[in-house]
């Protein structure tokens, strides 16, 4: 229902001019996400999943990008309609964001503490006394051991899951009401990735946090989305339930992604993979996208790109399911 809705991003166009042309590095992007509700965003690396979550956090460099169209809904109001300091109210009060890489997010040259309490001192309004009283509290809530130790270190003096959790209490700090995760596993074995999962899950249900979970990683996804978007070379190709996407996939990228999950119980010399490479945005294909890598693409798909269909409540972008092409997926290729 639309007043469940937190985030409502239409048409969303984020492009970059570049000195090899221009790169539509999100391109007619749209989706929801309600409160209280997990979203997760899918695909291979350079499909625009973190250009996405930075056009809504207002962080893309301009130039060379910019944006060229759509609305991004938040709590009603557009925040690309905003002032640059109108939406520093925004980032780190309302909206927060853990980025893919900690190391590189984190200022090397200052403690752990006075990144944490500077965000409560702008948002909060707190004292120095009171943002270190809550930002020691904030290292416990993410179960960083010896809080009070950890406070006064420098990021390098952390290991990587400290530093992600660090990342996490930063972004938790001023109880946002959008916590976007842009990749928070990357570069952690498995047993750190599952706890700060858990973390996030266990903040989630506390708080009412609404996430956006941008990954490549579809076992993240099975873990802690609700519904899941998929998208490839700048565009949505697929929306739906996290059930409904791993049941039953519609799009053939969905469904090679699924088919490269390795699987234990199948005994196969080698593992399945999506034939080809992304397309470069400076040469993309005239038209659909996933064409040249697409076992079951048809004359039409090299001309035209498809649009967005409707099939029984979720969407998919192929003309496989348009009805007036279906017949020629009936017919050999």
């Amino acid at each position: 229902m639309a007043e469940n809705k937190l985030l409502e991003v239409k048409n969303l166009k984020t492009y970059f001019y570049t000195d090899n042309g221009l790169v539509k590095a999100v391109d007619d992007v749209s989706f929801s996400l309600e409160k209280g509700k997990t979203l997760g965003i899918v695909g291979e690396s350079g499909c625009g999943k973190s250009i996405t979550s930075l056009s809504i956090m207002g962080l893309v460099e301009c130039p060379p990008g910019k944006n060229e169209g759509g609305e991004i809904l938040f709590e009603g109001e557009d925040l690309l309609k905003k002032s640059s300091d109108e939406l520093r109210k925004v980032r780190g009060k309302k909206i927060a964001m853990i980025f893919q890489e900690p190391m590189t997010s984190l200022n090397p040259v200052f403690t752990v503490g006075q990144q944490i309490t500077e965000a409560l001192k702008i948002h909060e309004g707190l004292d120095k006394h009171a943002a270190k009283e809550k930002a020691i509290e904030m290292l416990k809530m993410v179960k960083i051991p010896l809080p009070e130790r950890r406070f006064g270190e420098y990021p390098h003096q952390l290991s990587g899951g400290m530093r992600q959790r660090v990342m996490i209490a930063m972004a938790l700090c001023c109880n946002p009401d959008l916590l976007i995760c842009d990749e928070p596993t990357t570069a952690l074995d498995v047993t750190i990735q599952a706890q700060i999962l858990n973390l996030i899950n266990e903040l989630k249900e506390k708080s009412g946090t609404s996430v956006m979970m941008i990954t490549h990683d579809l076992g993240v996804i099975a873990e802690v989305a609700d519904d899941v978007m998929v998208m490839y070379a700048g565009k949505v190709v697929e929306q739906a339930t996290t059930d409904e996407i791993f049941e039953t996939p519609l799009h053939p990228y969905t469904a090679g992604l699924m088919k490269c999950i390795p699987k234990l119980h199948e005994n196969v010399e080698e593992l399945a993979t999506i034939k080809g490479m992304v397309p470069s945005f400076d040469d993309m294909p005239k038209g659909c996208a996933f064409c040249p890598r697409c076992e079951e693409s048809r004359k039409i798909c090299e001309e035209q790109m498809p649009g967005l269909t409707d099939v029984d409540g979720r969407t998919v972008r192929c003309f496989k399911y348009e009805k007036q092409y279906k017949d020629l997926w009936k017919e050999e290729k």
